[in-house]
């Protein structure tokens, strides 16, 4: 009798086991599914936030290519702008120049030799045309608007230094004057190229006939001379 009661109180808790077993598996299965559907949820969630940053940085990206070819485009339209700016301003220039020109010519005609000895220097000197060692009275004479007979007449008046040959040569050695002081590193012969002299050797004779010393002798003075 006692052995049977045991034996029912065994069976019942196999079988209390037994259920509490199923019903712990059974919440297990649906806590697993809930999770696994969390997951997906999850899961999806991460793929559209990805899609959305990914749509993001391309839209980013055309608005950033739209906005490189705005700037390039306006860049392009700005050097338009400044080469007709430039254009403008060269004609402008021009037109001054030749206004210029218009009215040093009106302005020569009534010169007297010695006014017109004034323009003819100022005008070798800027063009510079003091500076080939070959130049002729007949290319000076293009380059001024001027007839040679007028030049000749001109450099005349000066006191000395009155032939074409002896005024170009002096306009040279203030030239080569300037140089051997402001050059100090260049050698005489890259003087007298410079100053128009054709070649060192008229530059060293015409120079010491003038100065009384040599350009080295000048230039050493002058170093000295502060």
């Amino acid at each position: 009798m006692q052995e049977s009661l045991i034996l029912k109180l065994i069976i019942f808790a196999l079988g209390a086991i037994f259920i509490a077993v199923i019903i712990a598996l059974v919440l297990s299965f649906s806590v697993t599914q809930k999770l696994m559907k969390h997951n997906a949820e999850l899961i999806d969630q991460a793929k559209e936030s990805d899609k959305q940053q990914a749509s993001a940085q391309q839209t980013l990206y055309e608005k950033e290519h739209e906005l490189l070819k705005a700037e390039e485009q306006l860049k392009k339209a700005q050097d338009k702008i400044n080469d007709m700016m430039c254009q403008a301003n060269q004609a402008d220039h021009a037109g001054v120049l030749l206004q210029q020109e218009i009215n040093d010519v009106t302005n020569v005609a009534d010169m007297t030799d010695e006014q017109l000895m004034g323009w003819i220097d100022a005008q070798i000197e800027s063009l510079g045309l003091y500076k080939n060692p070959n130049v002729t009275l007949k290319e000076i004479s293009k380059a001024l608007g001027l007839t040679q007979r007028r030049i000749t007449q001109a450099i005349k008046t000066r006191r000395e230094d009155n032939t074409l040959a002896e005024y170009l040569n002096a306009k040279r050695l203030l030239e080569g004057c300037r140089l051997l002081v402001e050059q100090p590193n260049w050698t005489v012969d890259a003087v007298a190229h410079e100053a128009g002299f054709g070649g060192t050797t008229t530059f060293r004779t015409i120079f010491r006939n003038r100065f009384g010393m040599s350009p080295k002798q000048y230039r050493e003075k002058k170093r000295l001379m502060g």
